[in-house]
């Protein structure tokens, strides 16, 4: 998997009933896109691709990026927000099932590692625990 930070997004066109975008990144690599709806990414984010065809220069945005950006608004939204939520010790252990299994639901259709669900289980309980 690579990242890279995006200076320049392109339309280019169709293929196979694919919309192409050319994407050029800040140190000067660029990369075409295939999607059926528009490319999920601005000029200045940070994204991660893996490489699908080196020779022809073309690669697969890594969804994790603009789902995480959506979770972390609406996660900075709630933290304004007070839940008082009092968890005893033998309740603990349900919540932290419960917030494993939430993200493991959650990372189901994406690509993601047992890290990236653990990540998001601890927001979750640390969220609920606060």
């Amino acid at each position: 998997m690579n990242s890279g930070t995006i200076k320049y997004i392109d339309s280019d066109g169709q293929w196979n009933g694919l919309k192409k975008t050319k994407v050029t990144f800040k140190d000067g690599r660029a990369y075409t896109f295939f999607s059926k709806e528009d490319f999920k990414g601005d000029i200045g984010d940070t994204i991660k691709y893996t490489v699908t065809n080196e020779d022809m220069y073309n690669a697969k945005l890594v969804r994790v990026d603009w789902k995480n950006k959506n979770i972390s608004k609406d996660f900075e939204q709630n933290e304004n927000e007070e839940i008082n939520v009092n968890i005893s010790s033998e309740n603990s252990y349900i919540v932290k099932q419960n917030c494993i299994k939430a993200s493991a639901n959650f990372n189901s259709n994406r690509v993601a590692d047992i890290d990236d669900v653990i990540k998001d289980a601890e927001k979750m309980y640390n969220w609920i625990n606060k």
